[in-house]
């Protein structure tokens, strides 16, 4: 399989790392705005560097195409692959703004295309033994914490204290901040489980944490609770800090008759104990493998319901998002219906 890479920054790395371990997919292009970075990945994995995505669709046989720009510049090449009948994963968020999550699932649901968004934690084999712990049960109350440092390799603090650099990290109103870059985890894995949101509340604060101090715009720490549509709550605790021992990355999911705890990067662990005893499991596969084997496998299937994460469920997650973006601004509880 032949796949080519739209934004080869940070993220993209990640991805690069665990296709250069398998022997049944190759990255035979590469495009980004910085021509040189560009190259430099493209002659460190062997591939095309090109100019410009529809060079790289033009000049390319793709099995699939890789979007790794910034959330508002995820729309623009992932509709521009659908229409060139090429498959897409792309990053998380589906994007920054409501308009792009749309254009980008009409023009998905029109391709008929397989199609996967970067929420890892959906491929996680140890949710199937949480959703068998729930049986029926809805759960009552899920509790997320997400509780480390941003992506290293963009230097996110640097950029956000001085001021200075073109980090598109540091302007929330391009990124989201630490509520899409790392809280959307949480919102998705939440809705994998409990379904849709009707409602939120939200409220953030700034410079007590990572960014000590710091006069930006960024906000180092977010807390949100959700009500589902069948009343049951969650709540998620996000906390931009490099003072934490190690990452501290969780869910809690309680339910009228189990109690599971379910620890997540870079062990992935689930312990609890329901009507039938105690459960114990360890996660088999690294998620950021396992979301890549699906994705794959899905492609060469022609399986579009065969992905961890669609574009329909990662716009229910950038919506739930938004509605607590205008949260914090607001300090009202907001109803999804209202975000449109």
């Amino acid at each position: 399989m032949n796949v080519g890479f739209v934004g080869v920054g940070a993220v993209a790395q990640h991805h690069l790392g665990v296709i250069a371990e398998r022997d049944d997919v190759s990255v035979t292009a590469v495009c980004d705005l910085d021509e040189r970075r560009a190259q430099t990945v493209a002659d460190r994995v062997g591939a095309r560097a090109h100019p410009d995505l529809q060079s790289m669709l033009s000049g390319e046989q793709l099995d699939a195409v890789f979007v790794c720009t910034p959330p508002e510049a995820h729309a623009e090449p992932t509709v521009a692959a659908f229409a060139a009948r090429v498959p897409v994963y792309v990053e998380k968020p589906l994007a920054r703004k409501l308009e792009d999550g749309l254009a980008i699932v009409s023009a998905w649901e029109e391709s008929g295309l397989v199609s996967a968004v970067g929420y890892q934690w959906r491929s996680l084999d140890l949710l199937s033994d949480v959703r068998a712990a729930l049986g029926s049960r809805r759960p009552g109350l899920l509790v997320s914490r997400s509780i480390g440092p941003t992506e290293p390799a963009r230097a996110d603090l640097a950029v956000a204290g001085s001021g200075a650099g073109d980090c598109w990290f540091a302007d929330p109103r391009q990124s989201g901040g630490i509520l899409f870059e790392l809280g959307t985890h949480d919102i998705d894995l939440q809705l994998a489980l409990a379904g849709q949101v009707e409602s939120v509340q939200a409220t953030a604060s700034s410079g007590l944490l990572a960014l000590d101090g710091a006069e930006t715009d960024l906000k180092d720490s977010v807390a949100a609770m959700l009500r589902f549509s069948d009343g049951g709550l969650g709540t998620i605790q996000v906390a931009w800090t490099f003072s934490h021992d190690h990452p501290l990355y969780t869910l809690d999911v309680l339910a009228a008759t189990a109690s599971l705890h379910l620890q997540l990067d870079p062990v992935f662990r689930l312990h609890g104990q329901t009507e039938g005893g105690q459960i114990e499991a360890v996660g088999a596969t690294h998620p950021r493998e396992s979301t890549l084997t699906r994705f794959f496998d899905a492609v060469r299937r022609g399986d579009r319901d065969g992905v961890a994460c669609s574009p329909a469920d990662a716009l229910s997650t950038l919506q739930v998002a938004l509605a607590c973006e205008r949260a914090i601004a607001t300090g009202e509880s907001v109803a999804l219906a209202d975000v449109n």
